[in-house]
């Protein structure tokens, strides 16, 4: 799943007030968002024997990638689940009595609301006295 940032404009113009400094803010934050999803994902996750759910990981283990221009971070269920996971994951007519389908969407999804802002806030606060 990838996301796109709504309304990047507050985010750019934060980016090119505060320079490196605040590129490396910008990251931490969005690691810092994958992590908050990533908790609420653990809680949603459905288990069984337990294998899915200590299958989830936030990558890379610190810090965040960066390709071609692009600043990401995944978040990822799979290793000894591989084979099902995307089946639990996608089935909306499973009966899960612990945990839901689209346990890692759901979070992610919501988490995007607002992210834009937040970083900006992020950006904004630890850059504040650097730009003085």
């Amino acid at each position: 799943m990838k996301i796109i940032f709504p309304d990047l404009e507050r985010i750019q113009k934060a980016l090119a007030e505060s320079g490196p400094a605040g590129a490396k803010v910008a990251a931490m934050a969005l690691r810092s968002e994958a992590q908050d999803a990533f908790a609420v994902s653990q809680d949603e996750v459905p288990v069984d024997t337990g294998a899915l759910k200590a299958s989830g990981r936030v990558r890379p283990e610190t810090g965040v990638f960066t390709r071609a221009g692009e600043v990401y971070v995944e978040l990822t269920y799979g290793g000894t689940a591989t084979e099902y996971s995307i089946y639990v994951h996608e089935n909306l007519e499973a009966n899960h009595p612990h945990g839901k389908a689209k346990y890692l969407e759901d979070p992610m999804t919501r988490q995007v609301n607002g992210i834009s802002g937040r970083i900006a806030d992020k950006v904004e606060r630890a850059t504040k006295g650097m730009l003085r």
